[in-house]
């Protein structure tokens, strides 16, 4: 049997020959994964605030370097535990952490300077 089909595929297709129209059809279900949930800005925050922590112990350009990437650490650190308080405690953690690691220029920044500034001021007189 030569057709257009067999010329085309170089073969016979099967025919549905057992199909029975009066049979129920069998449905398909697909579920897809659920989409893992993310928390960015507490990554961010965490290392926005051990970049600016990092920075911040660089003796004369610290002082100035270090104050954005802490500001932005402790913005994006109250947004992220508040994410995290709405997805049910998600990298909560992380974020809190990146606050406190926003704060930590402060008081290294105020050590420094407290060390810096006598002697400074000694060695110049």
């Amino acid at each position: 049997m030569v057709d257009g089909e067999t010329e085309r595929f170089g073969r016979e297709r099967p025919h549905m020959s057992n199909f029975d129209p009066n049979q129920p059809v069998q449905q398909v279900y697909v579920q897809f994964a659920p989409k893992p949930q993310s928390n960015g800005l507490a990554i961010a925050s965490l290392i926005l605030g051990i970049v600016g922590a990092a920075l911040s112990l660089i003796p004369i350009a610290g002082i100035f370097l270090c104050w954005l990437p802490a500001l932005l650490a402790i913005i994006f650190g109250f947004i992220g535990v508040g994410t995290a308080n709405r997805a049910g405690g998600f990298r909560r953690t992380q974020a809190i952490a990146g606050i406190v690691c926003g704060f930590l220029p402060v008081p290294i920044i105020l050590i420094l300077l407290a060390l810096v500034v006598p002697f400074s001021a000694s060695s110049g007189s």
